[in-house]
């Protein structure tokens, strides 16, 4: 009941004995993890990624149409580019800012997707078109924005993106240990001297 309240009046909660700010997700009760409901709990996610992979076709294909989906739900949610937030730059590509190849447990997470126009896709982040080369100076441009957009989802109490999420995705591509508690402005600084 006071999670509920803490949403309603955008104050933190607890989840699992943390403080946290409380999104939408915290509240639906019993929430499967995808990612966990074959996982034997003694394997790590990482080995279960390796045995998951390992398996074949079909979970193949239940992975790529987890990544489809949710690059789909970012476009939904952003007609136009999360960088630069003018109609003159419609949103017709979805980037994973860390890469699906290097990072396939973060590859289905709306929170690492930003919605880009073609030109910011095939020639800023992935320079000369080269899909697998990242740009990190415009990684971290892809970050901050990807930040503003999860900030504004969390003022205006809409529910897509967990900044909780967010910080998952930085602790783990980036081998950071965030807090949850900490502010928007706190982290976007901590990620621009990561990046210095």
């Amino acid at each position: 009941m006071l999670n509920i309240l803490s949403f309603k009046y955008k104050k933190k909660g607890t989840v699992k004995g943390k403080i946290k700010e409380i999104n939408y997700n915290d509240l639906l009760y019993n929430r499967p993890n995808w990612r966990d409901i074959k996982k034997d709990k003694s394997l790590t996610r990482a080995e279960f990624n390796k045995v998951f992979f390992e398996q074949g076709v079909d979970n193949q294909k239940s992975y790529e149409y987890y990544i489809s989906k949710a690059k789909r739900f970012v476009k939904n949610i952003h007609k136009v580019s999360e960088i630069h937030r003018f109609d003159n730059y419609p949103s017709t590509q979805a980037h994973h800012i860390f890469l699906a190849s290097d990072y396939p447990e973060l590859a289905d997470m709306p929170e690492n997707i930003i919605a880009t126009t073609p030109n910011q896709h095939f020639y800023r982040a992935h320079p000369n078109n080269k899909t697998s080369v990242l740009d990190r100076s415009y990684q971290i441009i892809c970050l901050i924005s990807k930040l503003d957009s999860i900030e504004i989802d969390y003022y205006n109490n809409t529910g897509y993106y967990n900044k909780d999420n967010f910080i998952d995705i930085i602790n783990n591509a980036l081998e950071q240990n965030f807090e949850y508690t900490i502010s928007f402005e706190e982290l976007k600084h901590n990620l621009m001297k990561l990046y210095v």
